[in-house]
């Protein structure tokens, strides 16, 4: 399904230079979940050109009128501004919605754009982190409006004879980078690298951590999600990884000092997510986590440990199919979010089988929204809490679809209104979030 989007956008007014400015021929008219209720500030519609390999990412400004105009019609035919990504670009905002940072996944920097209007950006600062994170590949996460984490975790797997895979295997070592990152100045700050504290059972079995991602802040420490992996000495390969526990990684912040891990028997699968915020904090400074393979359900952290009392939210047994979110979810408040849950009777994570379930974190009950769209989230990033209901930009892969309007205080599966008409334009690009 590859394609070349640049010549569908005619997008010809890319520069590389810092300070620049990005500007087209065409008139420009004029979030962790986003928090800011204000219905003031710009917001961006973003979409990605294709679902597989290397895709080229596309934003455009937009106000919370015409997000809310039934009668506007927003494409990215002939519009949009590029913002350079090896791989799908991974984008967050500032509060007030007036800078833009991305992440070149693949290309290794990081990047600040000041928002103009429509689709006018000026690039800042660019700045390149393969040096302290050692890969090209580092993920990252916005902690608040003033800073930034990047991640990354590198593995080794050890043998007898370090110079000789045919000896006995020991262990699969996991090597974690972090770096804090100055979003004023997008420079680098505390950065440090250490062992993944390992469990002895485990790693003797050949089951490691190869990921860690979308990390929290409670009380002075980091929450950091985790996925493992299985590596079968016999064969040489990586296997089936059969989940017994979620686990998570703690981490001092901001020294990034004291690592060490809690886990859990209650649920099983990874904690990490893809591309979208996995663990939100309440209002009652708890933390709630989804776990991202397996059946789809969700943790609680509170006072630094899985909350036992709590147990497992069961969501997947709930929908009356079988189900796991393997992105992440949003947090608009007072218990109250929306999964992207893919309905995995019917496809795996490629197919657009996908729905936006309704939860309530406090009451365990979980709706299916009636989005009358085929939907492929499996790269959808961001959605947007504006007056203190979720805005989300959903569209069926290459078709057409709406602005949705979701109402956290109606419990019905139509608990929503929608906005504006999204276009896609082409086969195979689909709307990755409203920043």
């Amino acid at each position: 399904m590859n394609f070349n989007f640049r010549s569908i956008l005619s997008i010809a007014c890319i520069s590389a230079l810092v300070l620049s400015t990005f500007s087209c021929s065409e008139d420009d008219s004029p979030s962790t979940t986003s928090t800011n209720d204000s219905a003031y500030r710009p917001y961006h519609l973003v979409i990605g050109s294709s679902p597989t390999g290397e895709s080229e990412t596309y934003t455009q400004g937009v106000t919370v009128e015409d997000l809310n105009n039934s009668d506007k019609t927003f494409t990215f035919s002939g519009y949009g501004q590029e913002i350079p990504s090896t791989r799908t670009a991974r984008l967050y905002t500032s509060d007030d919605g007036e800078t833009v940072y991305n992440l070149n996944y693949g290309g290794g920097d990081i990047a600040k754009y000041d928002y103009i209007s429509g689709q006018t950006y000026n690039l800042l600062l660019t700045t390149d982190v393969q040096a302290v994170m050692g890969t090209a590949y580092p993920r990252w996460t916005k902690i608040d409006d003033n800073y930034a984490m990047l991640h990354n975790v590198t593995t080794e797997n050890i043998y007898e004879d370090p110079t000789d895979e045919t000896s006995p295997y020991i262990k699969t070592t996991a090597t974690v980078t972090l770096a804090r990152v100055d979003l004023s100045t997008m420079s680098v700050l505390e950065n440090t690298s250490f062992e993944f504290p390992y469990n002895l059972d485990e790693s003797g079995e050949g089951i490691h951590t190869f990921r860690i991602d979308a990390p929290v802040i409670t009380n002075g420490k980091l929450y950091y999600g985790v996925a493992k992996r299985f590596y079968d000495a016999l064969t040489g390969e990586n296997g089936t990884m059969v989940y017994d526990n979620v686990e998570t990684l703690v981490v001092d912040y901001p020294s990034l000092e004291n690592e060490t891990t809690i886990t859990s028997t209650l649920a099983q699968g990874s904690t990490n997510g893809y591309r979208t915020p996995v663990a939100h904090k309440d209002e009652n400074g708890d933390t709630y986590q989804l776990v991202t393979s397996g059946d789809v359900s969700m943790m609680k952290i509170s006072n630094g440990t899985y909350d036992e009392a709590y147990g497992k939210f069961d969501i997947k047994s709930l929908l009356g199919h079988n189900a796991e979110a393997n992105t992440g979810w949003f947090y608009v408040g007072n218990g109250i979010g929306y999964v992207p849950v893919l309905n995995t009777d019917l496809g795996d994570s490629a197919s657009s089988n996908w729905d936006v379930v309704r939860i309530d974190i406090y009451n365990k009950t979980a709706t299916t929204m009636n989005v009358p769209l085929d939907l492929w989230l499996r790269q959808y990033q961001w959605a947007s809490v504006i007056d203190g209901k979720l805005y989300m930009a959903l569209a069926s892969l290459g078709g057409e679809g709406k602005v949705y309007i979701f109402d956290p205080s109606s419990t019905s599966a139509d608990g929503f209104t929608t906005g504006a008409t999204l276009q896609t334009g082409t086969t195979d690009a689909s709307y990755i979030g409203l920043f």
